[in-house]
Formats: structure tokens, sequence, C-alpha cells
């Protein structure tokens, strides 16, 4: 049964109050949700949704809105109006309502207003038009909302735009690392530009191959060159990397090996003291001990291939011994023993031949 009464509809042309044409909004909403109005009252109700969204009060047309916003029962041009409202009467047909379509949502993304843009970007189904429009045109915060939905629907190229318009954005790198599912050539075009928290993230959540594991893991020599000299503080996060590669059982020693090939002391050091359960610190100790002993103590504690070994030994002897390894971040004739990780990065004058061990 309605509960809008004849009452009700006499005191809509009577100039009723504004609080009392609220309550016959909300009426009226509940009673075309409930699907129980004949067709009569189907039609009676919109005529009367129709006057009130033409309404000058604005209580009256933003209750009128939140009352129908799920209504499939509404025509559309009842819908369009609502959703060029004001913001606190668009907001929620353009979350909610699905007789709108994605002609009229790319219209209202177009006119450029944030908050309703943000409004689209949670609805329960974006279609992949609807979600590309939305890449190309909306800010980092709108695009962020986006990749938080996976209701919306990308396709390769949306992520291809999404990433040439906000390549330094970590924000927008987070939302895309976090994704149920991105094809490999995206993970691929991320792995040189997010944190090492991010490739953690990905390495843990995403099926990666371990081509794609060792190139996103590791960091050369010139990398970290690069990275130190852009920013003399910036720190890696090579412990969060070894620990989710632990986790999921990647944590190989053909991968523990790579690192120290390629100079990539802060994922060889955690690695090892991961292998071990030790504080990198004490690893670190026993990797720098001249007389061998110490590091061949570790390395068998880590339980890694004996028949590598005495490769191993000697590339830790030219990355942590040779004299001709200068660190980057400090004069020659320093003592780097008690250094960080990062001030212990070098820069070969003679570029070392590659142990390709595997």
């Amino acid at each position: 049964m309605s509960e809008v009464t004849q009452n009700d509809v006499k005191a809509l042309y009577d100039d009723a109050s504004p609080t009392r044409r609220a309550v016959l909004a909300q009426k009226i909403g509940h009673d075309l949700n409930k699907g129980e109005l004949s067709e009569t009252e189907i039609e009676l109700a919109i005529a009367i949704c129709q006057q009130l969204a033409q309404d000058v009060e604005l209580t009256v047309r933003k209750t009128l809105s939140e009352a129908i916003k799920t209504s499939t029962l509404i025509p559309k041009d009842l819908a369009v109006r609502l959703a060029n409202d004001i913001q606190e009467v668009s907001l929620p047909v353009l979350e909610f309502n699905t007789v709108l379509d994605d002609k009229d949502l790319i219209t209202i993304i177009r006119s450029g207003d944030t908050s309703k843009q943000l409004a689209i970007t949670h609805r329960k189904e974006i279609s992949p038009i609807l979600t590309h429009t939305l890449a190309e045109e909306c800010t980092e915060e709108v695009v962020s909302s986006l990749l938080e939905n996976e209701g919306a629907e990308f396709i390769d190229e949306t992520y291809e735009t999404v990433l040439n318009r906000f390549t330094n954005s970590p924000l927008i790198h987070n939302g895309m690392a976090k994704r149920h599912t991105l094809p490999k050539h995206v993970i691929e075009r991320m792995v040189d530009v997010v944190s090492d928290q991010l490739k953690a993230y990905l390495v843990s959540h995403h099926p990666i191959s371990d081509v794609l594991t060792e190139r996103m893991v590791l960091e050369s020599r010139e990398d970290a060159k690069r990275r130190l000299l852009a920013d003399p503080l910036s720190k890696r996060d090579a412990d969060k990397l070894v620990n989710e590669l632990a986790d999921k059982g990647k944590l190989r020693s053909e991968l523990i090996f790579r690192a120290l090939e390629v100079g990539d002391r802060a994922f060889f050091e955690h690695a090892i003291a991961k292998r071990v359960g030790i504080p990198v610190d004490s690893a670190r100790i026993l990797i720098k001990d001249k007389g061998n002993k110490g590091f061949s103590a570790l390395y068998n504690k880590a339980e890694l291939p004996k028949k590598d070994f005495k490769a191993i030994n000697y590339l830790v002897d030219v990355e942590y011994h040779n004299k001709r390894n200068s660190p980057i971040t400090s004069r020659p004739e320093t003592d780097t023993t008690n250094m960080e990780p990062e001030s212990w990065l070098t820069e070969t004058k003679k570029k070392k031949s590659k142990w390709r061990l595997f």
C-alpha cells in the first residue's frame, strides 16, 4: 500500500511548508523502492517527483534525490535533471542511479566538477569507455579514486593513459599496484617508477615471473648512484622486498647471488640476514670480515649452495674489499666500516666483468 495519501498530494498544491514537501519526497521514494505500486500510482508518484525536482527549496530537492537515488522507475529526464543540479542534490544520483547512461555521465565528467567526478568513480560498475574518459579528463585525486574501485573496467590503453599522465605520482602508483589484476606489460612499466614498498606489494599480489622479479627487486650500482645523487638521504626498503619474497617462497639463492653481482648491497645483506635469522647489522659485519671466516660461517648458515661458495666469496671480496671501489657519498680516504649501506654503494672506474652464474 502506498504511503502517499490524498492529503499529501493536496498539500503539495496548497504550497505546504518545505519540511512537509521534503517528507512527501521521502514517502514517494519509499513507495517507488518497494516496487508495490500500480501503474497508475507509479505515474502519479513520478509526476509529483517531477514537480519536487523543480522546488526552489534546496532541502526538498536534496531529500528527493536521496530518496529516489536507486530507483529504476524514474524517467531519464528526471535523473538527468537531478544529476545536473548543484552538488548537494546531484551526488546521490550520480553515484547510485543506473537510469543514467554513459553519454549522460561523460557530459557531466567533462563539465569539470571534481565532486561530481568523484561521485561517478564510486558507482558500483563503470564501463571501459567511462573509465577511460575519467582517466583522460580528471585530476590525480579523481583517477586515484577510480583505481580503488574494482567495479571500474580498465582496458590496457587506459592503464597506459594513467601511467603517461601521472608518471611521478606515488598516489597513482599505489592505486595501480593494488588493482586486483594488472596486465604484464603494465607491471613492467611500473618497475622503474614505483617505490620499493610498492615493488614488494606487486611481488606478493601479482603473478610475476622470476625474470621480472629480478628486474623489479634488484638495484644496480648505476641505479643506486642516480638515487643518491638525486637525494643523498634516500633509502631503500630492501627489507620489505626481502620479507615479501621470503613469505612467498621466492627468496632464491640465485636472486641473492645476482644482487651481489650487480652491486645491490642492501638487498644482498638483508637477504642473507633473513635466511640466517639475524639482524642485518650483524650479517653486514660477518660479510665484511676480511678473514673470510665470518662470511664462510654466514654462508653455510644461510644454507646457500656449497658449489657456488668460491665464486660468491670472490665477488664479496671484489664488492667489499677491493680498493678500486670508492664510496660515492664520501671522500676516498673516509673509513666506511661503520657507514650505512647507502653510503657503501660504490662506483667502479673500470667496469667489472659480470659473473653470470645462472
